[in-house]
Parts: C-alpha cells; sequence; structure tokens
C-alpha cells in the first residue's frame, strides 16, 4: 500500500526517452510472436510433481557456503519464476534497445532467459546457474525450444560473473535474478560496473523482498554512474545515460 500512494504514472516523466520506453515496453502487454511455445513449459513446471536436489548459493542458504535439499518443480515455478507479464516486459526492453549482448544471473528453470531470448535471435546471452539440476532442466527447455543463441554457465555466481562478462565483451542487458542478499547484489552491481555502456540497463528482480534487498536498491540508485532509476515494485531498471539528467521514479505498473 505504500508503494502505491507514492508510485506515478508515466504523465509524471518528462524525459521523452523514459515516456516512449514505458509505452512500448511497461505498459504494452500485448502476447510476442514464439510466446506460445514457452507458455506450454511453464504450465508444465507449475503442474510437475518431479522433485530433484537442489542446491542453493544464495538467500535460502541462511549464511552457509551452500544447501542441498528436495524440492519439488512445481514448488520452484511457484516461487521463483518471472511472470508472464513481466517475462514480456523484458523480452520487449531487449527488443526496444537493441540488446546484442545480454547477461542473466539466475537461470533458474529457463523460462525467463527463452523470453530474452525470442527478442532477438542473434543475440548472444549469458545465463549463470549455480545449481546442476536445474542447468539440465534449464538446457532440456532451451533444446525443445530450439533455441541456440544462449550459453548457460554453472556454477557459483562470485566464480562465473566475470567469467561471463569476459566472454561477452560487455552488456547492453543484465537482469540480475539470484541471490538476494544485499552483500550479494552490491557484489553483482560492482562486477558488472566496467563492463556496461552508455545505453546499457540493469534490472534487479524483487527489490523489496528484504530490508537487504531494498538496501541494496538505494545504494544502487545513488551511485554515480546511474542516470534514471524506476522502481516498479516487482523489480528496480537503472539506466546510465550521461545525456540524462539524474531522476528516480517509482511507477504502479505492477
Amino acid at each position: 500500500m505504500g508503494f502505491l500512494m507514492t508510485a506515478g504514472n508515466r504523465h509524471q516523466v518528462h524525459s521523452p526517452f523514459l515516456y516512449s520506453l514505458i509505452g512500448e515496453v511497461i505498459r504494452n502487454g500485448k502476447r510476442l510472436k514464439g510466446e506460445e511455445k514457452i507458455d506450454v513449459i511453464r504450465k508444465e513446471c507449475l503442474k510437475s510433481k518431479e522433485i530433484i536436489r537442489k542446491t542453493d548459493y544464495g538467500a535460502g542458504a541462511k549464511g552457509i557456503e551452500s544447501v542441498t535439499y528436495p524440492v519439488k518443480i512445481q514448488h520452484i515455478a511457484r516461487t521463483s519464476l518471472t511472470s508472464e507479464k513481466n517475462a514480456r516486459r523484458l523480452c520487449r526492453l531487449a527488443e526496444y534497445i537493441k540488446a546484442e549482448r545480454i547477461l542473466e544471473i539466475g537461470t533458474s528453470l529457463g523460462i525467463t532467459t527463452s523470453y530474452l531470448a525470442i527478442a532477438n535471435p542473434r543475440a548472444k546471452i549469458m545465463t549463470l546457474e549455480g545449481c546442476p539440476e536445474l542447468c539440465k532442466i534449464a538446457r532440456n527447455h532451451f533444446t525443445r525450444l530450439a533455441i541456440s543463441n544462449i550459453d548457460l554457465i554453472e556454477g557459483r555466481f562470485e566464480d562465473t560473473l566475470e567469467k561471463a562478462l569476459e566472454q561477452l565483451g560487455g552488456a547492453d542487458l543484465v537482469f540480475v535474478d539470484g541471490n538476494h542478499r544485499e552483500e550479494a547484489v552490491l557484489h553483482y552491481f560492482g562486477k558488472c560496473l566496467p563492463y556496461l555502456n552508455n545505453d546499457t540497463v540493469m534490472i534487479f528482480d524483487d527489490i523489496h523482498s528484504s530490508e537487504g534487498m531494498e538496501r541494496a536498491w538505494e545504494k544502487v540508485k545513488q551511485h554515480e554512474r546511474v542516470k534514471i532509476s524506476l522502481d516498479l515494485f516487482y523489480s528496480g531498471w537503472i539506466f546510465f545515460r550521461k545525456e540524462s539528467s539524474r531522476q528516480h521514479f517509482k511507477l504502479r505498473y505492477i
């Protein structure tokens, strides 16, 4: 309720760039070409009673280096998947900014990765996942969807992030959706910064999921290179455009 009371809409935004982006990307709810096949896999995951051994290095590990535990794919899908609406937004954003190099931190079942891939089949996409079992599932999904422009790197993000950035040679779009802890998020942000360009968009998922995530979001917003931030409640988007004045917005397009 507090967010909705303080959030505005695109009529409070005076930047022509942002006004257009909000209309074309955030408020555009039309279905995407190729989305139907991804929907089939999403629905299968939401119904799947299959149990895997999930390795967790993130918030679920509660300060321990890693934990492994049994969990149903159905549970992962219900609690971790980006919604269809928000996955479409990511796809449209990749199209809008003409992203050719995309980095995703947190593959999970590979559903959101697949949305990013259909935005531009020629784009180079690198996605990171720490859980071996989830890597197997995601790779199988990419094969079923005949997606060939995704490179999935398995391992702890702390061990794989720099390697991925070096291989990409830079990033036009970064989606951070893994290890929802303040220190980890700020670490990923710092590692990515040298590889980001003027037009890069970086997105942080679940910025209001904990006090730590809210602190991380505030620190990211205030970094000297960040010119524009959009708080959409479910995620935070940041822009580095030197030609823009510093602006921070809360938008109620949840």
